[in-house]
């Protein structure tokens, strides 16, 4: 990747936003609804209309103002059912109990700041109507309110409010490895993080908690939401969760958060080098390096890297340890999005000298995003062989801003592409070898999948799924059936090129 490349891929991740001026007409009833509100309005219109205004800009799905505006206010009804809004094509008319409140005329589709000033009146109306409307504050209504706007784009994107919750005094502090947002009754997970004790279970993101230990979440405010999360190191929390449909009791031991370098072994009876990365953080190339250079001074006969429970992490760095593997100019990756700045190619840069090694990466299905990117890429050129099932299916590439009041919104804004033109997005990678359990494979449901299928209708696709259908993604973390599995394709050349060879990945997705 040529040095210049580098820092544009920099700037990428962190766009600058600015603001387009524009008249603000600001209608009558404004005036009127601010006049009679305790709420700290002109404030929270700034802060709205500016995440509003960032979403339909940068976002990788194409909304209005309109959208997250009708959003937002639909999203009243979850705090209390007696409220409901009703959009009619022309106007939008708000009610409590069944009484029309307001009746507002559709507004231009992009005045993003009459938009969030007639979602900010839509909540001011209805608080004398409900005791849970009345008790929020405006920080908790601009969170409900921008999260559930953010439920339009994707489960990845969230906002976080600038609220710095009283923390516990706890001897060694410690928490179970989430993201999430509160949009509706219920906070929704957006990310996991690497190697924590969310990574190693069955959470995803999409899930919704319903309970934490004895307490229902839908009356709990997101500072305590954040202390009940948290605790010392080693003790339990319980989660009502609620996933596809379905809820499910799972308990989870709090942990301290790992850094995210990387764990390397030597064996010298195999002479083969296992490394483990939990996540892709700003140390993970230098400690990739160490090890290619100690496994080089070992003469190593290859090298296993475990990928397995691996939710991501910087993209960028993924693509500088893979960088490590690769000839100059071999294309990597490819981005894309709804903006110029979205549009970017990146390709290996020059360098002395390229580990030839055989090389075994284990994916499984908590395999994610940046750490996907990095099996997939040297996947394609032939690099690797990835052992296991297929990965999470992640490829968003996300930015943040920081509005008004502090607060960040975390805003899917561009995806990324392989050099064939795939995108593990959805779908995910599939392995070269496949080690699923054969019981499991017999008891894939034949809907799996089917809602995710219906965006995708090429042949190409359609042969994804069927290779899904037959090796289902699975948690596969310390699964030792995987790891001689890796070793016995590094200890055996002609195996080891026939499962590098005879793979080919479908590139049909556009």
């Amino acid at each position: 990747m040529k040095r210049s490349g580098f820092f544009a891929l920099i700037l990428m991740f962190f766009p600058v936003f600015c603001a387009q001026a524009s008249t603000d007409v600001v209608p009558s009833w404004w005036e009127e609804v601010e006049a009679h509100s305790s709420l700290p309005l002109d404030s929270m219109q700034k802060v709205l209309s500016r995440a509003y205004e960032t979403i339909v800009k940068k976002s990788l799905k194409n909304v209005s103002a309109e959208n997250l505006a009708t959003a937002s206010v639909k999203s009243l009804s979850d705090i209390d059912g007696k409220i409901a809004v009703h959009p009619d094509g022309k106007r939008i008319i708000l009610t409590a109990d069944g009484k029309i409140l307001k009746s507002w005329a559709k507004l231009p589709e992009n005045d993003s700041r009459n938009w969030a000033r007639l979602a900010l009146a839509a909540f001011a109306l209805v608080r004398p109507y409900s005791q849970k409307a009345k008790a929020a504050n405006d920080e908790e209504i601009l969170n409900v309110y921008i999260n559930a706007s953010l439920g339009l784009i994707d489960k990845y994107s969230r906002y976080e409010s600038p609220e710095k919750a009283p923390e516990k005094k706890l001897n060694k502090p410690a928490s179970i490895g989430i993201r999430y947002r509160r949009s509706g009754k219920h906070p929704e997970i957006t990310d996991i993080l690497p190697d924590s004790p969310a990574a190693q279970s069955i959470l995803v993101a999409g899930d919704r908690i319903l309970r934490i230990d004895a307490r229902d979440t839908d009356d709990l405010s997101a500072s305590e939401i954040l202390n009940m999360l948290r605790g010392e190191e080693g003790t339990d929390v319980s989660l009502l969760v609620r996933k596809d449909g379905k809820s499910e009791m799972i308990t989870l031991k709090r942990a301290s958060m790992p850094a995210g370098l990387t764990d390397s072994h030597f064996d010298e009876a195999t002479r083969v080098m296992t490394v483990k990365i939990p996540a892709f953080t700003e140390q993970t190339v230098s400690s990739l390096s160490s090890v290619l250079t100690e496994a080089t001074a070992k003469q190593a006969k290859g090298l296993i890297i475990d990928l397995r429970a691996n939710m991501g992490g910087l993209l960028r760095e993924a693509v500088l340890c893979a960088d490590l593997f690769l000839p100059e100019n071999t294309p990597m990756l490819k981005t894309k999005g709804r903006t110029q700045q979205a549009f970017q190619a990146f390709g290996a840069s020059q360098k002395d000298h390229i580990p030839s090694l055989p090389l075994v990466i284990l994916v499984d299905a908590k395999t994610a995003s940046s750490a996907e990117f990095f099996a997939a890429v040297l996947q394609e050129s032939k690099r690797a062989v990835l052992v296991g099932t297929p990965t999470y299916g992640k490829a968003k590439i996300q930015t943040a801003e920081t509005l008004p009041n502090k607060g960040e919104i975390f805003l899917s804004w561009a995806q990324y592409y392989l050099p064939s033109g795939y995108t593990p997005d959805s779908f995910g990678l599939f392995p070269n070898v496949c080690t699923a359990d054969k019981t499991q494979q017999a008891a894939v449901s034949n809907t799996q999948g089917i809602e995710a299928l219906s965006k995708w209708k090429t042949p190409a696709n359609k042969k994804k799924q069927e290779k899904k259908d037959l090796c289902p993604a699975q948690n596969r973390s310390g699964n030792e059936t995987d790891n001689k599995k890796a070793l016995d394709l590094i200890l055996n050349a002609q195996a080891y090129e026939k499962a590098l060879n005879d793979f080919s990945l479908d590139s049909g997705g556009k």
